[in-house]
């Protein structure tokens, strides 16, 4: 509305209200025409009143298409955030499995540069690599895992195996303490990682172990003990398909919580062999 036309139309009510009591200020018969205006009056008081009404009726009516305006923005804006939290997983989720499956490579690349080797100098001999060197290490010291196992002293046992597992560390430290940290650092990225399916990934990793490399992985945190690869190993299963029948003894497996093997001890499979 311009903003003159209110000012002239005050100034036009109040003019023809002065012209109308200086027309009638000597008439006789200004009472009558009093009594008429009087009606006029009551009339457009009760159409100013009904324009009252029908103000509040748009104004509410406005108000009501102001909240659902709001509402449909409100949901727009949360869809958005929503898309935008999707896209955000979504970046997550690739750039931890980048991360991830690079781990996993380098810690093959790692398990494949492990060799044995007999002689020495230029005449070295490569005669194991890779995982091969996993079975070479439990076949050499599996008669003395195995022996006096049948005991149920659980001290007296868990010292028998400090001992030997001892005994190959000193052996074999310089090929195995480079994986087992490696392997360790894929677990515990994954474990620190906020991704939700967690066990997705460890039991990929999980995948790429021999029977000889989980048998020592559990006497390498048997060994170890006061490090922290034992809480993971229990957490995501790592220990599932270990071949029982090539653990020397049941105390040996119970120094692991049911967990660390899928949630419950395994059952002896007269077919398995290590």
């Amino acid at each position: 509305m311009k903003q003159w036309l209110l000012p002239l139309l005050v100034l036009s009510v109040i003019g023809v209200w002065a012209l109308s009591g200086f027309i009638l200020y000597d008439s006789p018969d200004r009472g009558t025409y009093g009594d008429m205006f009087g009606a006029v009056n009551s009339l457009f008081s009760g159409l100013a009143f009904a324009g009252l009404i029908f103000t509040i009726y748009l104004q509410k009516n406005e108000l009501g298409l102001q909240r659902k305006e709001l509402e449909l923005t409100r949901l727009e804006l949360q869809g958005q955030r929503e898309t935008m939290q999707a896209h955000n997983n979504q970046i997550s989720l690739q750039n931890f499995e980048g991360t991830f499956f690079q781990m996993l490579r380098l810690h093959n690349e790692l398990l494949n540069s492990i060799d044995t080797t007999v002689g020495g100098g230029d005449s070295a001999v490569k005669i194991f690599s890779g995982s091969d060197c996993f079975m070479r290490a439990w076949r050499r010291y599996k008669d003395s895992f195995f022996k006096d196992a049948n005991q149920e002293d659980e001290n007296e046992r868990l010292e028998q195996i400090n001992n030997v597992f001892s005994d190959l560390w000193k052996n074999y430290e310089s090929e195995f303490g480079h994986y087992f940290r490696s392997l360790y650092n894929v677990v515990k990225f994954v474990h620190e990682s906020d991704i939700e399916n967690k066990k997705q990934y460890t039991n990929i990793v999980r995948a790429q172990l021999s029977g000889q490399e989980l048998l020592l992985l559990m006497y390498n945190c048997i060994y170890f003990r006061e490090l922290k690869f034992k809480p993971l190993v229990e957490k995501y299963a790592l220990l599932k398909h270990i071949p029982y029948n090539a653990i020397p003894s049941h105390l040996d497996i119970e120094i692991f919580s049911p967990s660390a093997y899928g949630g419950k001890y395994p059952k002896k499979n007269n077919d398995e062999q290590a």
